[in-house]
């Protein structure tokens, strides 16, 4: 008798879809945050020390935090081709929460008002919401 068994393997899900999705999605919900900033009292203008005050606009944030869910994007790629699928998601996962936990910094030491610096601390938020995402797209899942 002949054996007829196929061999399957499981499926592949693509991890590119919901990364973008995200990425998109971040920038999009920051792009808001900032069209809404007025009604929270915010006025977006901040001053680093010695510098002179610039007003942060709808554009910024949604280039900036598409930019930045774009850089752990990959970062993420490149540490598991670098380190394998399970190490690299480890690694990028305590580097994304380190980063995150930095960015919260910044604001602190800018010359704005309050709510400016609460929005802006919001936004963080907003780019950390691809760490999730990201991480359970990895191929290490």
């Amino acid at each position: 008798m002949t054996d007829t068994r196929v061999e399957t393997r499981p499926a592949i899900r693509p991890s590119w879809q919901p990364r973008l999705v995200a990425v998109v999605a971040v920038a999009v919900v920051n792009a808001l945050l900032a069209l809404l900033a007025p009604l929270l009292g915010a006025d977006l203008v901040v001053a680093a020390p010695g510098e002179d005050p610039m007003t942060l606009t709808l554009v910024d944030f949604a280039l900036f935090s598409a930019g930045f869910a774009l850089l752990g994007w990959g970062v993420l790629a490149l540490a598991e081709r670098l380190l394998g699928a399970g190490r690299g998601r480890l690694v990028w996962t305590v580097a994304a929460v380190l980063a995150l936990l930095v960015m919260f910094v910044p604001p602190l030491l800018t010359d704005a008002s309050v709510a400016t610096i609460v929005v802006l601390e919001l936004s963080h938020l907003v780019v950390a919401a691809v760490i999730p995402v990201f991480w359970k797209t990895s191929r290490a899942t």
